[in-house]
């Protein structure tokens, strides 16, 4: 019986735990590459910059619709008048009139082309891949802003990871600051600084912990969906520390070819350049033709005499149809005298397209100075990762020094303290040191253009 009653027990504390395991959330696992695709999908801003290539592309489809088809327009009207009295002198008296009405309808085609027309196509065209620049270079944009952001959350889990190492060594600290004290070796002093460090971990834990749950939520939101609730993700990425083995003039040289805002500008000056095509088309010659058709149709009464009998007036009804024949029109203008609007007009595009120059020289110097800059950011981030390495093992045998020191009486706990805050020093020096260094290979990738790794 009490075997059964055991066993019992035990089935109902398994079924509980499995219960209450199926209830726990999972973490969200979220890589690199599916970060970026679900940023290109639903981040607004990217979003919506890819809407202005719908009225791109329509207008580019447009300007090349009008070069070689006309116009086509259906045109109808329908016109009713109520019936009134009117005076005739003859009768000497009012008579009722029957009302009318009218009903026409008509087909127009009309065709112009002129030199604005045709430059007009080309404008368009490079207003297109102007866009499609814009476009590019916003991707590029986004891409390196969840990749850093990525990164931050990375860091952020990383000081976690230290914050419980720093809690576990206080928890240490603590045991054996009470041991010592239990065999009267130590004092109660060091027992109650050593809870003080423990408390101020629990600290440094907790906010750590809360770090972590900002930096998710600002990456989530740079991806432009809601952050899971608990705000919790396991990143499955990492990125390794290799030496830099760039060139940097081949990195500048890379830079001016592929970086997405100079090939923006560049697009927009080859629209500058045919906007000053297309201003001095104004001078040019056009031509139109219209082709017309359409038909009429017009009903009324007329006054047909008058009944001796009664006197009353007799109407006749009267249809009358006129049918407008096939008519072809082609004119030629040729513009003289605007009152020097063209000349305002051309001079704006001209300084336009001369702005667009100068602003690409701006971004070359600009580029230049970035992806040199950010190569010696990264050569120096690397350098440091190497030296904080060094710190950190040194720092970690003076701590274990200090700590067996303290365990057999020859050390104090002052020591101790010092040597465990200059190992927690050192630890959160080498981790900023390693994610500077992935910050700084961010930072090159940007001012470059593309990823590098």
């Amino acid at each position: 019986m009490k075997a059964r009653l055991i066993l019992g027990w035990l089935l109902v504390l398994t079924l509980v735990a499995a219960v209450s395991y199926a209830q726990e959330p999972a973490v969200r696992q979220l890589s690199l590459s599916d970060a970026l695709r679900i940023a290109r999908e639903n981040n607004p801003s990217y979003r919506s910059t890819l809407n202005n290539r719908w009225s791109a592309g329509n207008e580019a489809t447009s300007s090349a619709l009008r070069l070689v088809t006309p116009t086509f327009s259906v045109s109808g009207s329908h016109q009713r008048q109520q019936g009134s009295e009117q005076y005739y002198t003859f009768l000497q008296r009012n008579v009722s009139t029957p009302g009318n009405s009218a009903l026409g309808w008509g087909l127009s085609f009309d065709y112009q082309i002129s030199g604005q027309s045709i430059a007009d196509r080309g404008l368009a065209r490079a207003e297109l891949r102007a866009t499609d620049a814009d476009i590019a270079g916003s991707l590029t944009v986004l891409e390196t802003v969840v990749r850093q952001q990525y990164v931050n959350v990375l860091l952020a889990q990383a000081q976690v990871t230290l914050a419980r190492r720093v809690l576990d060594r206080a928890n240490e600290t603590l045991n054996l600051a009470r041991a010592r004290n239990s065999v009267g070796q130590g004092t109660l002093i060091d027992v109650r600084r050593a809870e003080v460090e423990r408390g101020q971990a629990d600290v440094g834990l907790l906010r750590a912990n809360q770090t972590v749950e900002n930096q998710v939520l600002v990456l989530f939101e740079r991806l432009g969906v809601p952050a899971p609730q608990p705000v919790a993700v396991a990143l499955t990425d990492s990125f390794p520390v290799r030496e830099p083995s760039f060139n940097q003039d081949s990195l500048v040289t890379l830079a001016l070819r592929e970086n997405p805002v100079l090939l923006a500008l560049r697009a927009r000056e080859g629209a500058a350049a045919w906007g000053v095509r297309s201003a001095y088309s104004q001078y040019a010659p056009s031509l139109s033709a219209s082709v017309n058709y359409g038909r009429y149709r017009y009903n009324t009464a007329n006054m047909a005499g008058i009944d001796t009998a009664t006197g009353n007036v007799l109407w006749a009804d009267t249809t009358l149809t006129s049918i407008q024949p096939w008519t072809l029109s082609i004119g030629v203008r040729l513009p003289i005298y605007d009152q020097f609007q063209r000349t305002v007009t051309t001079a704006r595009a001209r300084a336009s397209r001369e702005d667009a120059r100068l602003a690409i020289r701006n971004q070359e110097l600009t580029v230049r100075a970035e992806v040199t800059a950010a190569h010696l950011a990264l050569l120096a981030a690397y350098r440091t990762i190497g030296m904080q390495q060094d710190n950190k093992t040194a720092s970690a045998e003076a701590l274990s020094l200090a700590t067996e020191r303290y365990r057999v009486g020859s050390g104090t706990f002052i020591e101790l303290l010092d040597a465990r805050v200059a190992a927690e020093r050192a630890d959160a020096d080498y981790v900023s040191a390693v994610y500077n260094y992935h910050w700084a290979f961010a930072a090159l990738e940007n001012a470059v253009g593309r990823p590098l790794r």
